[in-house]
């Protein structure tokens, strides 16, 4: 191949490129599946986006910290609870009980994860969110951390508006 194919084709893959991300970037970010905020009594929630069909299986928090790595607060599932829209972390919501209990409670200046692990009918699906007390202190009314891009700050009605699309079936 001579400089001048080379270049050209070398230009066609960059055009290709650009042309791809001006197309993706013009697609509207994905939703998360879990989202974080103060609750009225001062505590974490969990808020969990619509998605029809969805069952939760197991909740979890963990501290992310080399000192403590067994830190950890986790539910499971009872036969026949239905899955919640809120959780309210270190306080299990019925039909869900404590199977680990490490993590009691939440302390500044450490970072933190939580997941939620389910269905929807035979398809596993799967969320999280990193947060810190002095992030969801830094939130403003109305908004909530979801676990996109790291920490993604939203604002809770369109959180709460409408499934994210890896709720379909």
């Amino acid at each position: 191949m001579n400089g001048r194919a080379l270049r050209r084709g070398s230009a066609l893959l960059i055009g290709t490129i650009l042309s791809t991300q001006a197309v993706t970037g013009c697609t509207p970010a994905p939703q998360a599946l879990l989202a974080a905020e103060r609750n009225e009594s001062g505590g974490i929630r969990l808020l969990v986006a619509p998605c029809p069909e969805f069952s939760i299986w197991g909740i979890s928090v963990i501290l992310d910290d080399d000192a403590a790595p067994d830190a950890r607060w986790a539910l499971i599932r009872e036969k026949g609870a239905s899955t919640p829209s809120q959780i309210n972390l270190l306080s299990p919501p019925d039909g869900y009980k404590v199977n680990d209990s490490t993590l009691t409670e939440f302390q500044p200046s450490k970072k933190y994860s939580a997941a939620i692990d389910g269905s929807i009918g035979s398809k596993g699906l799967s969320g999280y969110v990193d947060f810190s007390l002095e992030k969801i202190d830094k939130l403003s009314p109305g908004k909530v951390l979801t676990g996109l891009h790291g920490d993604k700050v939203v604002n809770r009605k369109d959180f709460l508006k409408s499934p994210p699309p890896k709720c379909k079936k």
